[in-house]
């Protein structure tokens, strides 16, 4: 069986490729970056006669591969599209449509080119925008949304099924929520989402113990919305399961559907920061922030959308594609989240 991906050298990517190649099948890797792909070259040792890395860009037409490479490569009988820019600051609006909506253009012509059967595209739960009920199904483009990295995911998602439909090609939709690090090890990838989270307060830290006061300093949300945190693991699990199992035109949320409160995920950071100079407060008490409130609450400015709801995940098309393999939904104990999170702060 042959599987294209895009993305494959990054944290998701790499771990997925890592589990197909175990399951026998022969991959071929879009890859940019020379220092990535040797990275991911040491943990396939041994599988190098099943792996094929391709260069390209997917900001690219055809996502940059030459016509040369493009005549040496076989029928694909899937493609992952994975590769995206998960930033949310409007000033990069132009760079995460570029990636984000015209990336996965250049995907889909790419996978046209080479007659696939089935695209797979790994997009985010949080197309949903602004609204705290999602359905597996597509959500409208008019849909209000919290940031361009959603609008430009919200677009790609309605490209994808459009364009597999007019070319006769099947095609799913896999939806992660806020990817986190291993279950079992903790490692994950310290740049996204809540690791952007525990770097600020890190950084904060830092600034107010220079001034050696003991000061509580507030974060303003809800403590009792919740986020919906996923271990790395899992989703590549599902991932993984839908090679087989993704039905065409099915949207499959990769959700936690007991996600931890905010004061929980709170408690275990100040716990391994080691700063208890954290508080949250509710945000109708904004209008008493102190200056070096201001600066806290700045720093996490751009995460607030995702720490101030509680969205609820319908995943019944998760369920019945997992039930194929005789495995169930998320459990995520409480245990594992602590780990995951003191794994960071140990590094």
């Amino acid at each position: 069986m042959n599987i294209f991906l895009t993305g494959a050298t990054g944290f998701v990517g790499a771990k997925l490729v890592q589990n197909l190649i175990q399951a026998d099948m022969t991959l071929y890797l879009l890859f940019r970056d020379e220092h990535k792909k040797n990275k991911l070259l040491e943990k396939l040792k041994g599988f190098e006669n099943k792996i094929h890395f391709v260069y390209g860009d997917i900001t690219s037409d055809n996502c940059g591969i030459t016509p040369d490479v493009l005549a040496t490569l076989p029928q694909m009988d899937y493609f992952y599209h994975i590769a995206a820019l998960v930033k949310f600051d409007e000033d990069l609006r132009e760079q995460l449509f570029n990636i984000n909506l015209e990336g996965t253009r250049h995907a889909l012509s790419l996978a046209r080119l080479l007659n696939t059967k089935h695209f797979l595209y790994v997009s985010t739960a949080y197309t949903v925008g602004v609204h705290e009920y999602a359905k597996e199904a597509l959500h409208p483009l008019d849909t209000p949304v919290n940031n361009p990295y959603e609008e430009s995911k919200l677009q790609a998602e309605h490209l994808v099924m459009e364009t597999a439909q007019a070319f006769n090609m099947k095609a799913s939709i896999l939806r992660p929520a806020i990817i986190i690090g291993d279950s079992v090890t903790g490692e994950a990838d310290s740049k996204f989402t809540l690791y952007g989270f525990m770097k600020a307060l890190k950084v904060f830290k830092r600034k107010m113990l220079r001034s050696e006061n003991d000061t509580v300093y507030r974060l303003f949300a809800d403590d009792n919305c919740t986020s919906n945190l996923v271990p790395v693991d899992y989703v590549v699990r599902v991932l993984t399961h839908a090679v087989q199992h993704a039905e065409d035109q099915k949207i499959y949320h990769i959700t936690n559907n007991h996600p931890p409160r905010n004061l929980e995920i709170l408690s275990m950071i100040k716990h391994h920061l080691d700063f208890n100079q954290i508080d949250v407060a509710p945000i109708k008490d904004k209008t008493t922030m102190t200056d070096e409130e201001a600066v806290l609450n700045g720093y996490i400015d751009v995460f607030a959308p995702y720490f101030k709801k509680s969205i609820v995940f319908e995943e019944n098309n998760t369920v019945h594609l997992l039930s194929n393999v005789n495995e169930s939904t998320l459990q995520l104990s409480h245990d594992q989240l602590d780990h995951i999170i003191e794994v960071y702060f140990k590094n």
